[in-house]
Order: C-alpha cells, then structure tokens, then sequence
C-alpha cells in the first residue's frame, strides 16, 4: 500500500500537479490523495484506474496484479459516493417495508383478528411460521447490508450472501408448504411448480454467492443480469394478477413491497456490473 503511494506522489509530481488538482480530476478531496500518498488507505479499482489514467501509466505500473486482486475482496462493492448513498437508500427501503411487515405478521399473534377466530384463516400453520420466520431473516440481512453500506465496509462477499435470500427463502417457503400439504394430505405439486418455485430460485441463490465470492470470472454476469430481469419481470406479473383484488390498505402495501423488491433486483443487476468490471481489470481483461 505504502508502494502504491510512493508511486503516485512521484508521478504526479513528475507531471507538475498538487495534491489538489489530482483530486479535481477525480471528483475526491485533497485529503483522500493524501492519505492513498502517505499509504493509509488505498482507493478502489476503479479509481486505481483513472489515477493511472491521469498520470498516463498502466494500472500494473501502479500496483501488481497480485495486490490488485487481494484489494477487490476487501474495498466496498460500491465505493463511489453517488452509488453508495443510492445503495444505501436501496437497502433502508427495504429494510423498512420488512419491517412494517413483520410487525403486522408479530400483531397478528398478538392480537388476532376476532372474525377469524376459530376459522381456518385465524389457524397459526406451518406454513404461517415459515413465511414470518424468512420475511425477519431477510429483514435482519438487509439491516445488516444496509448498515455496512452506509459505512462504505459492504464487501463483494457479504453482498452475495445478502442478496442471495429472498431466493433460498423462496425455496425454504415452498419445501415448507409441500411439507405441510402432505401432513394435510390437501393437494399436490407438478413438475412446473418444483422447478419454478424451488430449483430456479434455489439455483439462483447459489448462484449469487458463488459469483460474488469468487474473485475469478468463473460464472458470466450475465446469469445475473438474467436473474435481476427474471426477478422484476416475476415480480410485476405477480403484481398485477393481484391489483384487481387489493383493497386501499393491501394497495399501499403491496405497491411498496413490490416496489422495494424490484429496487433490489435492479440493485443486484448494478453490483453484478461492478463486480465484473473489478474483476475483469484484476485479471487483465479489460
């Protein structure tokens, strides 16, 4: 780290420029140059690039390949300000609608609604207690990578086990419903209905982790971008087959809840692109 600030002070002192005019052109403050010069901190990939760019070296000149590919598991998926905060913003959304809904599902054991009582609607199931338990699971991932992103510490890795859940809950919720539809023995599951809503999101899940977690370009992006596009196109069809039925209160609700869900599929589309892109500088390809 040290070494890559020796460099950059000295190249960019060769070129005539301050500390100040370098941060100009890379949209930081003079203190950011400062501390990558004195090797207290060190940039992301990305801005690695454009300081070399700027000081019209190849990005291996700066640094070797080797600490290149240590440093993009350990900087922020999204180091930028601007994506940061609407990263942030992204995960507070959701963070909130999973809120309001676990606190609705917790009221509704709390205090059930009396005209259900003693009828199969009022019934706590299995599949009732499945549904809850994932929904305050994925609340706690998504306060959890919200708070890391509002610290700029929200790495490749803890983004893939993040966004990975509301797949394998997905999967949990449906194993759970067929396991309580055959205790019931009250209905059956075809072929399409594993695939869809158990093995694909399943997959996906899996997938999700291992692209994030691996710093070699070992699964394409574009499985992800296909998993991004797959989840909002699901999402709004879902919607939609319901509309008609909402009433006022089940319209908000629904409409933010969708409209949170669709915000984080767009945001696993965009963290996939970065990722890729760090990835393909570290390893040459780009």
């Amino acid at each position: 780290m040290v070494e890559f600030g020796e460099k950059v002070k000295k190249l960019r002192e060769e070129m005539g420029m301050t500390q100040q005019s370098l941060a100009e052109k890379l949209y930081v403050t003079r203190q950011a140059v400062s501390r990558w010069e004195h090797g207290a901190r060190y940039p992301d990939l990305l801005t690695a690039k454009k300081i070399a760019a700027i000081l019209k070296v190849s990005l291996d000149e700066l640094v070797s390949g080797e600490e290149l590919r240590d440093n993009i598991e350990k900087e922020p998926i999204l180091a930028q300000p601007v994506e940061n905060i609407v990263q942030t913003v992204l995960y507070a959304v959701a963070a909130l609608v999973y809120l309001l809904l676990s606190m609705f599902s917790l009221y509704s054991y709390i205090r059930p609604n009396e005209a259900l009582v003693g009828t199969p609607a009022g019934e706590i199931t299995l599949i009732k207690l499945a549904s809850d338990g994932v929904r305050i699971v994925y609340l706690a991932a998504v306060v959890y990578g919200g708070i890391l992103s509002a610290k700029n510490k929200l790495t490749a890795k803890i983004t893939g086990g993040v966004m990975c859940v509301p797949y394998v809950a997905a999967s949990i919720e449906f194993l759970v419903t067929y396991i309580d539809m055959q205790i019931k023995q009250n209905g059956y599951m075809d072929m399409s209905g594993w695939m869809m809503e158990f093995l694909i999101p399943a997959a996906l899940g899996v997938v999700i982790v291992v692209f994030f977690a691996r710093r070699e370009r070992r699964i394409p992006v574009q499985i992800i971008y296909g998993a991004s596009i797959l989840t909002i196109g699901y999402l709004v069809y879902g919607y939609k087959s319901r509309f008609m039925s909402l009433t006022d209160l089940g319209f908000a609700v629904t409409t933010v809840h969708m409209a949170g869900k669709i915000g984080m599929a767009c945001l696993l589309g965009y963290q996939a692109y970065v990722w890729d892109r760090k990835k393909r500088i570290a390893y040459g390809g780009e």
